[in-house]
């Protein structure tokens, strides 16, 4: 297809024959040549293709930057319209207090590490000694407690003391040797060492308490809010002191190296696109026509119509195309090969519910009855009447007339 680069060349014409006629004179006296400036025509493949407007240019890429914690806005490090990176540092949360979960996170789990490091280690040498001897006092306790039941229990049976006196002493004798019991399991729990059970919940508190901290640290780490895309700041929605709430954009940044129009498409024109093929983008703000990729063809319609969303993705890394432009989307039509002249509109004057253009000889022009079809904007299709490289007046006047001299601008 060379029908881009006809485009391009004819939009080039225009574009320099539109200056010089800015400066144009007025008709001159009879018999007098006028100034007019020209423009060539060349035949294309504009029926064989669909025009999709209503078009618009769109970011390849738009992104809400958000907090992922409430905080007060310390410092923002980049303003709208400034050029950032994938990583770079956009803004940054007071982070006092996220700073000081961190710490106490990290007493805590510190702590909890030295029990579990005791408990590992067993009782010390010197524990054991200590309940060892405990287990002897116990011991003695006890004997001098069963000595002491002997005897009394001679002299109740002798009648010397009451029952009472008698009972106390067997529950004195009973406590001796319940506190044996306790100090020898002491001392037998001392030397087997912790249990199984007794170290995995101190780990599993150390393990709880790791969590806490990586949970604190990333926190903390969440007050520095880094790009996620490389692209252009668009919109900035906070200034330093305000409270930035999570979920609420902060920032909008897009990525207009790649830049896509989103349109609609008639359910009659659908399926003469298919997603990966090469389309024509005019964008009229700029008089240019660009290349660019179906990216995209819905398989539904829109909810309120019977159109279909697609989206053709342009390459833009010189920067020329910008978001919101209007935008039209040439389809080719596989059904229909017939060519026709596409033209300037304003190279076609309307007179007695006739269509003329005039063309330019040397320095004659001759009116020429033509049949036009469409007519879009500042383009007009010629069904015939003009031929291959024409030269025709862009503006031409009432003044024009067959076999009338011109001076071409």
């Amino acid at each position: 297809m060379h029908k881009a680069r006809q485009w391009k060349t004819l939009g080039t014409v225009l574009a320099a024959v539109s200056l010089l006629a800015a400066g144009c004179s007025e008709p001159s006296a009879a018999g007098e040549a006028e100034k007019v400036p020209v423009v060539k025509v060349w035949k294309v493949d504009v029926a064989a293709a669909s025009t999709i407007s209503g078009g618009k240019i769109a970011p390849s890429d738009e992104i809400q930057v958000v907090s992922k914690l409430p905080g007060k806005v310390a410092e923002i490090h980049v303003k709208e319209g400034s050029v950032v990176k994938k990583g770079d540092l956009l803004l940054t949360l007071d982070a006092a207090d996220y700073r000081e979960q961190t710490k106490q996170a990290e007493a805590a789990i510190a702590s909890a590490q030295a029990r579990l490091r005791d408990t590992q280690a067993g009782t010390r040498t010197q524990e054991l000694q200590r309940l060892a001897s405990n287990v002897e006092q116990a011991q003695a306790a006890l004997q001098v407690a069963e000595n002491t039941a002997n005897r009394m229990k001679a002299l109740f049976d002798s009648g010397a003391i009451s029952l009472a006196e008698y009972e106390k002493v067997g529950l004195d004798l009973e406590k001796a040797r319940v506190a044996v019991q306790q100090a020898e399991a002491q001392y037998d729990l001392a030397k087997a060492g912790p249990t199984a059970d007794t170290v995995a919940a101190l780990q599993s508190e150390v393990s709880r308490l790791q969590s806490s901290l990586e949970l604190a640290k990333n926190n903390y780490q969440n007050t520095l809010i880094h790009s996620p895309i490389s692209g252009i700041v668009a919109r900035k929605s906070i200034d330093p002191g305000e409270m930035a709430q999570p979920g609420v954009p902060l920032l909008v940044l897009v990525n207009m190296d790649q830049v896509k129009v989103e349109a609609s498409i008639p359910a009659e024109k659908v399926n003469q696109v298919k997603v990966g093929e090469q389309v024509d983008v005019h964008v009229s703000s700029l008089g240019k026509v660009f290349k660019g990729t179906v990216e995209f063809v819905s398989p539904i319609s829109d909810a309120n119509s019977s159109s279909f969303p697609i989206k053709v993705v342009l390459d833009n890394r010189e920067g020329e195309l910008r978001a919101g432009m209007l935008a039209e989307v040439s389809l080719p039509n596989q059904t229909q090969t017939a060519n026709v002249w596409k033209v300037p509109s304003s190279a076609i004057l309307t007179k007695d519910n006739k269509q003329y253009i005039f063309k330019v000889d040397d320095d004659v022009v001759h009116q020429v009855e033509v049949s036009v079809g469409s007519v879009a904007g500042e383009w007009a299709e010629v069904l015939q009447g003009v031929a291959q490289n024409d030269r025709l007046v862009l503006k031409p006047t009432e003044a024009l007339t067959e076999g009338g001299k011109v001076v071409v601008n």
